[in-house]
């Protein structure tokens, strides 16, 4: 009678010991999975960065404000910027008006608001469209993740 308690504690802890290892094994493949879906992402908002929205053409390959000598100059040293996410990606969806830097999204000021105007309250100083093409919102917020991956504060 003695020998089925002690066979009950032992197969008992051993049950505890395999929920904490599978426990450990879930967490780790998810965060596996997360690390790989980031720099899938990153991966993504490089190419968008360099290529469709050629943001490299202003900003440089670098991020560093230093772009193509035909491109108007005086763009953000992305390495500097302040801007948190939510703001970086109302920069690059809506631009900024007065300056050079294009609005991505390509319904900005019409559908949606923009720093909480439209465009016909700009007048002149309206966003300049792209010189390459438009984004979506899930390749915006791509863009962003990548220049905060790769180029803020670094």
């Amino acid at each position: 009678m003695s020998e089925e308690p002690t066979a009950t504690i032992e197969h008992s802890a051993l049950a505890k010991a395999h929920i904490r290892f599978s426990g450990v094994i879930a967490a780790a493949t998810l965060l596996l999975s997360l690390d790989l879906a980031f720099a899938q992402d990153t991966s993504f908002g490089q190419r968008l960065f360099q290529d469709k929205a050629d943001c490299q053409f202003c900003h440089g390959i670098d991020g560093d404000g230093r772009g193509d000598p035909r491109s108007p100059g005086r763009a953000a040293n992305l390495h500097e910027t302040h801007l948190n996410r939510a703001q970086l990606v109302e920069v690059i969806a809506c631009g900024r008006p007065g300056t050079e830097m294009p609005h991505f999204d390509k319904y900005a000021y019409e559908d949606t608001d923009c720093y909480g105007l439209k465009e016909k309250n700009l007048g002149n100083d309206a966003a300049r469209d792209p010189h390459s093409t438009s984004l979506t919102k899930r390749e915006i917020e791509a863009v962003v993740d990548y220049i905060a991956a790769k180029f803020v504060s670094k």
